[in-house]
């Protein structure tokens, strides 16, 4: 096992392996509880920035953890996935009433 390292500069390489310490595919589970629309917009509203995502003070004052990062990237990815889904079928339920 390696200890900490500080490196102040650029890094380069053609890959990185991070270990990741959690993954966000509970987001398809059948039980996950999503925000609907309006609540995001009220949240994202007051807040600034998306849920669960770090503002910009924390990541300029404590940087960030890449490997959560990712992984929330990766959430926030899935539960668009679950939008765009919910507002497809949306459309099609409206075009049929036509």
């Amino acid at each position: 096992a390696f200890g900490n390292v500080e490196f102040h500069g650029t890094i380069r390489a053609t890959k990185v392996n991070v270990n990741a310490k959690w993954w966000s595919d509970f987001v398809f589970a059948s039980d996950y509880k999503i925000m609907s629309l309006y609540e995001l917009e009220k949240y994202i509203h007051s807040n600034k920035h998306l849920p669960n995502i770090p503002c910009e003070k924390q990541v300029v004052e404590n940087g960030l953890d890449v490997s959560d990062m990712l992984a929330l990237h990766m959430q926030k990815i899935e539960e668009l996935t679950l939008y765009i889904i919910a507002l497809q079928k949306e459309i099609d339920k409206l075009k049929n009433e036509k």
